[in-house]
């Protein structure tokens, strides 16, 4: 079963079925997505499978050949009819912030707004909101990657969108102030009370800032929900495979049955074919024994336990778990937690 967020509520930014192509290459292929007020919603997978593309529908920066874009109940894009960019209430914070050069962080905030009543009220109040007061009069150069990213939030909001669309806004940050960053835009996020869909490729941001993950293949939205969910009864195995520490296996199904290098697993209902198990972390276990099947190729400590990895009848290493140190080179047992294996069928 595919399990997809079709809630479609009035209040909500709601790209539906939408199919988008670059020549003869399939970008979209009825991906639909729904974000409420004050929601996060993390678009999540791999580099290709269409997340960045559904932003720009989103956002009008690609005409929509496909499906549909709705904002509070009002239709922003049909194909043949489409509300331009600049004309919809939304914002758009790009990978690289694209902050002008040769403005303060206040002219920044401030562009676009010339003419608009109460717009030096609406900039102060910005750079309140998003720690900025005292860095007003710099320019872009002078701040850090964090700040930038706070200014280009900033930009985006004042206009008081009723919906923000996030790509990537770590990717030009340095991973040692990614986790502090990430908490401060929560926060600053979910006190503006907009719709916000966040493109992410890194599972630990999606999990850290999503109140839903939507997780895309090839085009598509295979399965969203909150991470609480997902993690407890996963049902493809992008959701399953979320969560870091965790291990996948290719297999064969026979008679449900997945055969893997690790061993077999129950598949009910499942046809035969190829398929795959993901494996919750910590769900496999390594114990020290003389006669053990399996030899420690690597093992680091990963706090509180260590991580150690085996490399079952020949391929790609797996990783297993520990209590305590086991040096490379020694034999092990494994034993695994069946309730920390998810078997799916290959599609």
């Amino acid at each position: 079963m595919v399990r997809e967020f079709q809630r479609f509520s009035v209040m909500s930014l709601i790209l539906r079925d939408i199919f988008h192509k670059f020549g003869d290459v399939s970008a979209l292929a009825g991906a639909s997505i729904e974000a409420a007020p004050g929601e996060i919603l993390c678009l999540f997978g791999p580099s290709g499978c269409g997340k960045t593309t559904l932003l720009r529908v989103a956002a009008g920066l690609e005409h929509l050949q496909k499906g549909s874009v709705e904002l509070d109940g009002a239709e922003l894009a049909v194909p043949g009819r489409e509300t331009p960019p600049e004309k919809r209430p939304i914002g758009f914070v790009f990978q690289d912030f694209v902050l002008f050069p040769h403005l303060t962080v206040e002219k920044n905030v401030a562009f676009g707004l010339a003419g608009v009543s109460g717009a030096r009220d609406r900039v102060k109040a910005q750079l309140r909101a998003m720690d900025l007061e005292g860095l007003a009069k710099r320019y872009p150069h002078e701040l850090s990657g964090g700040q930038q990213q706070r200014a280009a939030l900033a930009r985006a909001l004042v206009r008081e969108p009723r919906a923000l669309l996030l790509d990537e806004p770590f990717a030009s940050i340095d991973a040692a102030h990614r986790r502090r960053l990430r908490e401060e835009l929560r926060r600053m996020l979910k006190a503006q009370n907009v719709a916000v869909v966040m493109v992410t490729h890194d599972p630990e941001e999606a999990l850290a800032l999503g109140d839903r993950i939507a997780l895309m293949r090839a085009g598509r939205v295979v399965e969203s929900g909150a991470p609480a969910s997902l993690f407890d009864d996963p049902q493809t195995p992008e959701a399953a495979a979320i969560f870091p520490g965790g291990e996948t296996l290719d297999g064969a199904i026979r008679s449900g049955r997945l055969e893997t290098r690790l061993g077999t697993f129950d598949a009910p209902g499942l046809a035969d074919g190829s398929g795959v198990a993901v494996f919750r972390p910590g769900a496999i276990a390594a114990e020290a024994s003389p006669e053990g099947r399996f030899v420690i190729d690597d093992s680091r400590f990963a706090g509180p336990g260590w991580a150690l990895y085996v490399t079952p009848d020949g391929g790609a290493p797996v990783r297993v778990a520990s209590s305590a140190e086991i040096p490379v080179g020694a034999r092990v047992d494994l034993s695994i937690d069946p309730a920390g294996v998810f078997v799916f069928a290959n599609q």
